[in-house]
């Protein structure tokens, strides 16, 4: 588990790349026991597993700055950046022609547990602003930072595409393929029967699951795949196959009238079977092609969630979704209310459950001191100053836990209340959306209604046809009166 935390700690504070360990400080543990003390971290919060801790490197340009400073900015770099939360070791390099420098912290808070999350833009909204003020600080040009991790070594799935494992499936139909093929080509014409892409490189055969973009190599979904042990297999069955035809006497096959459990095909069915496939008169359906229904799948599961929860609380119009919306809405200012009641009656013990907090930050350094290191001295006097707080305050430690834990839990439960009542009304708003849009679409398709283009002419008269009393149609009439029988 801490193979690999050992051995970046290990290379970092290698002597001959940092002066004999001169170049090599830490933050919030010691530097020659950080291993060990970043270990007992996860091991009080229960956080052995997955990501074990984090490795920055700072580089600077060619000969334009001393190990000294590079290690001075480096240590202002980890205390502006971790604070009081994660144990960080940290050396300056000095044995290449860029000085470069090595950050490693704990991936869990020695403080309260809580593991570190690197999100994407994390660099570019907190890491990088910090190195560029010290930078300029320093009067040296923008260092670029590399972000690293440690972590538990896992072994690579090259047949892992996206978000799909396609290892499992290929070796069915490769197997199946096997079976039923002739020879090797026959072999590959089989499988892209079954959807998929080949492609033939170096004596190698390369094939792409249908809707994937990559091609995977057969002997990465096993070692037995090379094209010399297929067509070893196809000829080994195909012999298989003549010399149990010339020893097998006929059968007669008695059937039955309802057929309760799967009756394996007899070996003259098979070989039928296989001929008729081979000859293209039967094709074997792919594998699943529901990746193609993905949205379609989700857009169905949206709106059956909607259809069951109109069902489920008896809901047949518009008035009265709106109406249940509002009675949501009553709901969460009853629990919002309840919160503040909570953290009323919390705010008495406030002092009490800070005390218990101090003390479960410097116990495990307090234990450091009463070990032998003197390094944790301050830690340990906190951690006695907070107990005899705890104890003129009138309480144990245990009471203090189970004080927190009760508003911790009454607090929890509003906050499930309130998510529930938060995903029940955007479900409701999710149907009043679109139902408005689709009120909306079918104003557009209606046909709309008006009168023909002469009746609106009726209405229009000029200024002079005011004047003269008649309207424009009216003399539109009267200049084409005897015109209807002139020839086109």
């Amino acid at each position: 588990m801490a193979m690999h935390l050992a051995n970046a700690i290990s290379y970092i504070t290698d002597g001959e790349k940092t002066q004999g360990g001169i170049l090599v400080g830490s933050h919030n543990c010691s530097t020659d026991t950080a291993l060990q003390e970043m270990l007992a971290t996860k091991r009080k919060f229960g956080k052995l597993d997955k990501r074990q801790g984090y490795h920055f490197i700072i580089s600077f340009k060619n000969q334009e700055v001393r190990p000294e400073t590079a290690m001075e900015l480096t240590q202002k770099f980890v205390e502006r950046f971790l604070g009081d939360d994660f144990q960080c070791l940290y050396a300056t390099h000095d044995n290449t022609r860029h000085v470069h420098s090595h950050i490693i912290f704990n991936s869990v808070s020695w403080r309260n547990g809580r593991k570190y999350r690197y999100e994407k833009g994390d660099w570019a909204r907190k890491i990088q602003p910090i190195v560029n003020d010290l930078c300029r600080e320093y009067g040296l040009s923008i260092q670029d930072i590399e972000i690293g991790a440690e972590k538990e070594q896992k072994k690579w799935d090259k047949t892992k595409q996206g978000p799909y494992k396609w290892n499992h499936q290929i070796r069915l139909d490769v197997e199946d393929s096997i079976s039923f093929a002739t020879d090797h080509e026959n072999f590959l014409k089989l499988m892209e029967v079954k959807g998929y892409e080949i492609r033939q490189k170096d004596g190698e055969t390369y094939l792409k699951p249908m809707g994937e973009k990559r091609f995977l190599a057969l002997t990465d979904i096993s070692e037995h795949y090379t094209e010399k042990i297929i067509a070893e297999r196809i000829e080994k069955g195909i012999f298989a196959e003549k010399e149990q035809m010339k020893n097998r006497s006929p059968q007669m096959i008695r059937c039955r009238k309802n057929y309760r459990k799967y009756i394996p095909p007899s070996f003259y069915q098979k070989a039928l079977l296989a001929k008729m496939y081979r000859t293209g008169q039967l094709k074997r359906q792919p594998y699943s092609r529901m990746w193609k229904y993905r949205k379609e799948t989700v857009r169905f599961e949206h709106l059956q969630a909607q259809y069951l929860y109109l069902c489920r609380h008896d809901i047949r119009s518009v008035e009265e979704l709106k109406e249940r919306k509002e009675y949501l809405t009553l709901k969460e200012d009853a629990l919002s209310e309840k919160r503040k009641q909570v953290y009323k009656k919390r705010y008495p013990y406030k002092a009490v459950i800070a005390l218990l907090k101090t003390i479960e930050e410097n116990e495990t350094r307090a234990s450091y001191y009463q070990a032998g290191s003197t390094f944790y001295a301050s830690y340990d006097e906190k951690y006695r100053e907070a107990l005899k707080g705890l104890e003129q305050a009138g309480y144990t430690r245990r009471q203090a836990e189970a004080l927190r834990e009760s508003f911790q839990t009454e607090l929890a439960q509003i906050q499930k209340a309130r998510k529930a009542l938060k995903k029940e009304d955007l479900l409701i708003e999710g149907i009043l959306t679109e139902r408005r849009a689709k009120v909306i679409t079918q104003e557009r398709q209606e046909p709309q209604t008006s009168e023909p283009a002469h009746f609106k002419i009726d209405h229009t008269r000029t200024y002079k046809e005011k004047k003269k009393g008649r309207s424009h149609a009216e003399t539109i009439r009267e200049h084409d009166k005897g015109r209807d029988d002139i020839p086109l």
